[in-house]
């Protein structure tokens, strides 16, 4: 992907995506065209630094009335697994492309939850699996333009009604934050970005969700919290 930096100037430019300038084709499908590329990008998105992530992704309340939670978008299903391995009486639902899902039963296995664990190998434009208590978007919004963005928190939104919630983790900053965006590569690659609370808010409500929180954990993440309008 370093080659990708050649687009920049074009993508500054545009205000688009240029990846496929320099590679005849846009990024996810030259991912899809060539594994081996897919699965550097998956280890690439997985916990910064090979640690291990941070399962607490709530900002209002606690787990007692989560049992199911959906991770859209959630790659080898690395988040999920330690989520599971902190609370034994939830179960999850890992969606991501199917060669994606694929590589996920190795990390599941590792982490003693592979029983607890349901793969559903689909994009995240299509309708994703209904209701759940908690749908989770880590490290997804950045990645896309908002008419992308849109559609994957309006699918969001209509998996999680009529109670379920849906948690923004990374893509989403405080409107106070200021200098460079950490996701300049997803603007070159794919024309995402990263967005600030009010741009986000607006961006949710037409898909029909309402932020009721907002919160920067000890870790430094910034977490959203949203749930279905009525």
């Amino acid at each position: 992907m370093a080659y990708a930096w050649g687009s920049l100037l074009t993508a500054v430019r545009t205000g688009a995506p240029a990846y496929h300038t320099v590679f005849g084709r846009p990024f996810w499908e030259d991912l899809q065209a060539h594994p081996d590329i897919a699965a550097s990008f998956d280890a690439l998105m997985g916990p910064p630094g090979h640690g291990t992530p941070d399962p607490e992704v709530l900002v209002t309340g606690g787990w007692e009335s989560v049992r199911t939670v959906v991770d859209v978008g959630g790659g080898t299903g690395s988040l999920l697994a330690e989520i599971l391995r902190a609370r034994p009486a939830v179960r999850g639902t890992l969606v991501d492309l199917p060669a994606t899902v694929a590589r996920s039963g190795e990390v599941f296995e590792a982490a003693g939850v592979a029983g607890r664990v349901t793969t559903v190998g689909q994009s995240f434009f299509d309708p994703l699996p209904a209701s759940a208590d908690l749908y989770l978007l880590k490290s997804v919004l950045a990645d896309w333009p908002d008419r992308e963005a849109l559609a994957i928190l309006t699918r969001c939104a209509d998996a999680a009604r009529p109670s379920g919630r849906v948690v923004v983790l990374n893509g989403v900053s405080p409107d106070e934050s200021s200098g460079p965006s950490p996701e300049l590569l997803m603007m070159v690659l794919v024309g995402g970005k990263d967005r600030g609370l009010s741009e986000f808010r607006e961006l949710a409500r037409a898909a029909a969700l309402e932020v009721r929180a907002a919160e920067r954990q000890p870790s430094g993440r910034f977490v959203v919290e949203c749930g279905p309008t009525s």
